[in-house]
């Protein structure tokens, strides 16, 4: 797990996918519908046009059976737009809990929570009034 949240530090979203069993299902914040693995590579990808630099910590990691839970730092530049916000080049810190069924080395299920307030208020544009 650490490997995979230290591959979105590349850029390379071909070096998350390996980590993703064919039969992924991921658990979006908030009790939003599942995605499977194409539903969740284009949502990643949509991500990825919209940050860039990034760099993730593992700030905890806990692991019981076939499940492992992670406290996840993240820190991006925002380049592009996201959530109909045009890049403002603030660098943004996402700290998240994650949540994945790991099968043979790959992660079969996933479940994350956020903060999407907290993210959308980094967003503000630098000069903007508080």
């Amino acid at each position: 797990m650490r490997r995979y949240f230290a591959a979105y530090d590349t850029g390379n979203m071909n070096a998350v996918w390996k980590f993703l069993h064919a039969n992924h299902v991921y658990y979006p914040p908030g009790g939003l519908e599942s995605m499977d693995l194409e539903g969740r590579k284009r949502d990643e990808e949509f991500f990825s046009r919209a940050f860039s630099n990034i760099h993730t910590t593992v700030d905890d990691q806990i692991a019981e059976g076939d499940k492992v839970a992670s406290r996840v730092t993240m820190m991006a530049d925002h380049t592009g737009e996201y959530q109909n916000i045009p890049p403002t080049g603030n660098r943004v810190k996402f700290v998240f809990i994650d949540v994945s069924r790991v099968v043979s080395g790959k992660i079969v299920e996933e479940w994350a929570e956020f903060d999407m307030v907290s993210i959308l208020q980094q967003l503000k544009p630098k000069n903007a009034p508080k």
